[in-house]
């Protein structure tokens, strides 16, 4: 029975691969849009994904009972020490067949919730590319006197968005101008004073001269 049982989550792991790679492999867009809106809407994917979930609180109760079994078979190997060659062939035996059935159940497990996590991801992009190729496709405009007024509106709106920002820049190039005029004249000033100074200074070196040899 537990065979039966191992071979169905070995089945239902193949069957996961399968669908993993049919999501992965590159095909025209439109073809992988049809296969995501058709396991969204049709009531046979919705059954077998139904079914699957179901599966997989089985295969998560046959995990915890592997994962029991490997601790179990791990304890007896500790506390017991066998000496006959058939009794410890058979203990590893089990080991071998716990450790089997943990990495089994537990890949399964990880692998559906990669599969999940992979088909909404797909499911958004595809959606996201049908959308974008929507807003790019030309739309065609009711010809109205309504229409036609709130087009206008529109454009005055875009319009006086775009003289106000206009007048900003040219606010803050007036504020750049003066602000480097103030910088030049600074930097005059500070040459002229620093001229006056150094000419100072020599006059009075000149004056402390003539005074020694005096």
């Amino acid at each position: 029975m537990a065979t039966l049982q191992y071979t169905g989550v070995f089945a239902l792991l193949i069957a996961e691969i399968f669908v993993f790679v049919l999501l992965i492999l590159p095909m025209p867009t439109r073809w992988k849009r049809a296969m995501i809106t058709w396991s969204s809407r049709s009531v046979v994917a919705q059954r077998v994904l139904y079914g699957v979930r179901i599966a997989f609180g089985f295969i998560l109760l046959l995990f915890c009972d592997a994962v029991m079994r490997l601790r179990k078979v791990d304890q007896e190997k500790h506390k017991t020490r066998l000496v006959d060659e058939h009794a410890l062939c058979q203990m590893r035996v089990q080991q071998f067949y716990a450790q089997r059935n943990t990495y089994l159940t537990g890949i399964t497990m990880f692998l559906g919730l990669i599969l999940i996590s992979t088909h909404s991801l797909i499911a958004q992009l595809v959606s996201g590319e049908g959308a974008a190729e929507a807003g790019s496709t030309p739309r065609v405009t009711t010809s109205g006197p309504g229409s036609s007024k709130a087009e206008n509106e529109r454009l005055k709106g875009q319009l006086a968005d775009a003289r106000k920002e206009l007048d900003e820049l040219k606010k803050k190039d007036r504020d750049m101008e003066t602000l480097k005029k103030q910088a030049d004249s600074s930097h005059k000033e500070y040459m002229r004073l620093a001229d006056e100074c150094e000419g100072l200074r020599k006059k009075l070196g000149a004056a402390s001269e003539s005074k020694k040899d005096a």
